[in-house]
């Protein structure tokens, strides 16, 4: 159950990401970026998949509470009474809201407030949320919305351009306005993370599922930045290069998928409690050899994990000189994701616990 909720989160931070990004692209002026080709029918189903998507939370809860039976009226009864259930319903209404708008070409403004009002709603459920009241909820809403904004408008710029003109106009305000809204993705996640790992117990926290998914989310967010660095100041070229684009937006994906892994597994409040109810991590021991009763991350450098890390820098410069020379398509995309591999078991392999 815990991959079909997390790759339904992953699939919902997509959708979210595209509508966010279409509705924020309506704010630029036509000569301050490449046409875009996106119709009300589009918008209009992807919003119809937004509640499908939010389901997932509350169709878990019905199977782990009710039997095959009663699966139905399990999922009705956590709908009204289950913060979950509460989350759900909010999402349902705000997207048949938006559908409404869409369908009938309301102001981008209306659009705007009623994706963020699901953010809102989104973050309601969060564990940050339910464990830090609105604190939480407002670190949780902006992380989510502001990385949907910036996400949003990569996705489509990569992946569905009728025309690049107006490159170098587009760039001009996108990448200060990316390093931003970078910035905000960054100190919001630091002030999320906070609530449920202690600084002193980040390194400790690897041998945690949870741990993993936050080191490989953290790990995955080095190549994005480095291939966001080359598409905003590296490449001077008048039309964009595709492949750069893409990239960049696989890279992101990858960002998205740990997160939607890591919102599903419990955090580690504290980490000996929670590796005496949870256990290790399936990979953890393999490479770091097996966790004592009181984990307590150490360095214990040895020779093949520091091979390992000096593979995992190379490969981050080889993304960054690719910027400036002609390497196949496919090298790129290799190099970023072969940089998190690499680095994540070197990591491991020169950490005892």
């Amino acid at each position: 159950m815990i991959a079909y909720t997390a790759l339904s989160d992953f699939l919902l931070y997509l959708v979210m990401a595209f509508l966010t990004g279409a509705i924020a692209l309506e704010f630029v002026p036509d000569g301050r970026k490449p046409e875009i080709r996106i119709t009300g029918r589009q918008k209009m189903v992807a919003a119809a998949f937004i509640p499908v998507l939010a389901a997932a939370p509350v169709v878990q809860l019905a199977i782990m509470l009710a039997p095959a039976g009663e699966r139905l009226s399990a999922f009705l009864d956590i709908a009204a009474r289950f913060r979950a259930g509460h989350t759900f319903l909010a999402i349902v209404v705000l997207a048949v809201l938006l559908i409404a708008a869409i369908g009938f070409r309301a102001n981008a403004s209306i659009q705007a407030v009623l994706m963020a009002l699901a953010f809102i709603a989104i973050a309601y459920g969060s564990h940050s949320a339910s464990t830090h009241g609105q604190p939480g909820l407002t670190g949780h809403a902006v992380h989510l919305a502001v990385l949907s904004v910036w996400a949003g408008i990569l996705l489509i710029i990569a992946w569905r351009p009728s025309e690049t003109m107006n490159w170098r106009a587009f760039i001009r305000w996108f990448t200060p306005f990316s390093v931003v809204l970078m910035a905000i993705i960054i100190g919001t996640g630091i002030f999320l993370m906070l609530f449920v790992v202690r600084a002193d117990d980040y390194a400790s926290s690897w041998m945690l599922p949870y741990g993993q998914m936050l080191l490989l989310k953290h790990l995955s967010i080095l190549p994005l930045l480095a291939a966001a660095l080359v598409n905003g100041f590296l490449l001077r070229s008048e039309r964009p290069v595709m492949h750069w684009l893409k990239t960049e937006s696989l890279l992101l994906g990858f960002v998205l998928l740990f997160t939607a892994f890591m919102s599903k597994l419990a955090p580690p409040h504290d980490v000996n409690s929670t590796f005496a109810r949870e256990g290790a991590a399936p990979l953890a021991e393999w490479l770091s050899g097996p966790a004592g009763s009181s984990i307590r991350a150490r360095l214990d450098p040895n020779p093949e994990g520091l091979l390992i890390l000096v593979i995992a820098t190379l490969l981050l410069l080889l993304l960054l000189i690719g910027g400036r020379r002609e390497l196949p398509k496919w090298l790129v995309a290799a190099a970023g994701i072969g940089f998190i591999a690499a680095a994540y078991a070197g990591l491991m392999m020169v950490t005892a616990f």
